[in-house]
């Protein structure tokens, strides 16, 4: 894994262009990001309050909204095959919980054991050739300095497309989906790991996911994403930016 990121750093060295629109940029722009895209971004940290009542979480939120323009980083990442974005969604994560932090004084996410991806199905991830929620942690890890475990969790069960289907078919969908890896229970038994993906819709990935991880033993489970389906505001960003990184 550290050969593959030290490539993709030689090809794709940071902050040469934005990670949204493409335009050329110096290494001064926060994220790769541009000025243009990077305004029009929510940054806002929503509570995934439903994911909290569900018994299985002790804390869950989005860093981002789901505007066009956070779809174009999360599609370029996860369908044009940019992995080099996960190394600015990294940041784009640690900042977000920094700034939580210092708002409340608390950030559980910053005081988890290990980080653990939700994750994709095999042929999926021969097709893609990557799972963007690992890549993700993986930044987030390097950021925090917390372990990633990117085979904590496996996807056992192969099911159709989540696309078009209500949120009830969703979680039907998906039961039975997920299981943790038998070689990494010990690992995360007793432990507070945070789970991270790249978009919560309904919620039913994280919930199945969460529930895999509390039924064997986790002591605590927390969950992170990227964006949230359900927070597409839009206008200038809430976060403090600098490009004084």
């Amino acid at each position: 894994m550290r050969l593959i990121n030290k490539i993709e750093e030689i090809i794709f060295p940071p902050s040469m262009y934005c990670i949204c629109c493409g335009k050329y940029i110096d290494k001064s722009r926060t994220y790769s990001l541009c000025d243009h895209c990077i305004r029009r971004m929510n940054f806002k940290m929503t509570c995934l309050r439903h994911l909290e009542e569900s018994g299985y979480f002790n804390h869950a939120a989005a860093v981002m909204g789901y505007g066009i323009y956070e779809r174009q980083i999360i599609f370029g990442l996860k369908y044009n095959g940019y992995t080099y974005i996960a190394r600015d969604i990294g940041d784009i994560f640690y900042d977000c919980l920094k700034k939580q932090l210092e708002e409340t004084g608390e950030c559980p996410w910053f005081c988890s054991d290990v980080i653990v991806p939700v994750p994709i199905n095999k042929l999926k991830l021969k097709d893609r050739g990557f799972n963007q929620a690992e890549k993700m942690a993986v930044y987030l890890g390097k950021r925090t300095n917390i372990k990633v475990l990117g085979d904590g969790l496996e996807r056992v069960k192969y099911t159709k497309a989540q696309r078009g289907l209500s949120e009830k078919e969703r979680y039907i969908n998906l039961d039975g989906a997920f299981r943790v890896n038998p070689l990494r229970v010990k690992q995360m038994a007793g432990k507070r790991v945070l789970l991270i993906d790249d978009i919560c819709t309904t919620g039913a990935t994280a919930l199945n996911c969460g529930r895999c991880l509390v039924d064997n033993g986790a002591l605590e489970v927390n969950f992170l994403s990227l964006s949230s389906a359900r927070n597409k505001e839009h206008g200038l960003n809430s976060l403090q930016i600098s490009n004084n990184k």
